[in-house]
């Protein structure tokens, strides 16, 4: 009894604080997916997508650097080689911009279902340009994500072809940084924490160059002020969102990380199609149940 006494408390207090981690990726997740919607109804902030990503880096930075220090001490700061890293912050600047891009020109649940994509895509990139084998029920699985999400974006509100293609695009640069950024992390034998506290601050010097020829200056007198509100939130959800992922992953698996990224997912879809006035029919329920089944089976057939 004396021996088993002491963990009891530290079991309890781990849980809680697993608990706590997953409830603020999921809370930020779908906060800053709501929060973007809202922002890009304005005309202005529409066509600002890479002075927008630049304050997310800027605040995902930020929140990072207060995480290497005290009383946090999250984790060890490291300094990476700038020119190695400018062409994954590319890609990294590349896959934020388009995924709001696709939030701004498609509805709530096309734009999450098309997310979706990314599993399948990623899995196609590693059998094409590493070689990995792929098995048959690994096949399934995939089939069944891009059966499940093509059954539920049938009927999808809001969706031109321009938005399509735009989510389509985002969907596979996201696949190919999530591809790089693993083999980027197992070359410079950093963690993912470490990797991306190099990467927003390089990111939002590379944009800054670029923003200039691209984005249309606003005026804030014409911008309401709730929008303005949305738009600070939105970077301080951006920055709990990227910290709460590598707690997850760190404290937990990246399966745990899944099954909460597929919570998310219905969460998301849900909320999205009320406010969008759709109806949920069979044909979608079936949809979602092989879409999410689809990634969680491949999720868990990745981890062995």
């Amino acid at each position: 009894m004396p021996l088993s006494a002491p963990s009891q408390p530290s079991t309890k207090h781990k849980q809680i604080v697993d608990t706590l981690c997953i409830c603020l990726n999921i809370a930020s997740t779908v906060l800053l997916v709501f929060l973007n919607k809202w922002i890009f109804r304005d005309r202005q902030l529409k066509n600002m997508q890479i002075t927008f990503a630049m304050w997310h880096f800027t605040c995902t930075a930020g929140t990072l650097w207060l995480a290497t220090r005290a009383p946090f001490n999250l984790f060890v700061p490291v300094r990476l080689p700038f020119l190695q890293m400018i062409p994954l912050c590319s890609f990294f600047a590349g896959f934020l911009i388009l995924g709001n891009l696709s939030l701004a020109y498609n509805s709530v649940g096309f734009y999450q279902l098309a997310k979706i994509m990314t599993t399948p895509c990623v899995a196609l990139i590693q059998y094409v340009m590493l070689g990995k084998s792929i098995s048959s029920l690994t096949i399934a699985a995939l089939a069944s994500v891009c059966i499940g999400v093509a059954l539920t974006n049938t009927g999808a509100a809001d969706t031109t072809s321009l938005g399509a293609s735009i989510a389509v695009a985002a969907f596979t640069v996201t696949a190919f940084y999530q591809v790089w950024i693993g083999k980027k992390i197992k070359d410079f034998g950093v963690s993912s924490p470490q990797l991306l506290l190099n990467q927003a601050p390089i990111s939002v010097l590379l944009l800054a160059f670029v923003a200039p020829f691209f984005d249309t200056v606003p005026d804030p007198s014409t911008v309401p002020r709730d929008t303005i509100i949305a738009l600070f939130f939105s970077g301080l959800a951006a920055a709990l969102l990227n910290l709460s992922q590598f707690l997850i992953i760190g404290r937990m698996s990246a399966l745990t990380f899944n099954v909460a990224s597929n919570v998310k997912t219905i969460i998301i879809l849900t909320y999205g199609w009320v406010s969008e006035g759709r109806t949920l029919t069979v044909k979608d329920s079936i949809g979602i149940i092989l879409a999410l089944g689809g990634a969680t089976l491949y999720s868990q057939l990745s981890q062995n």
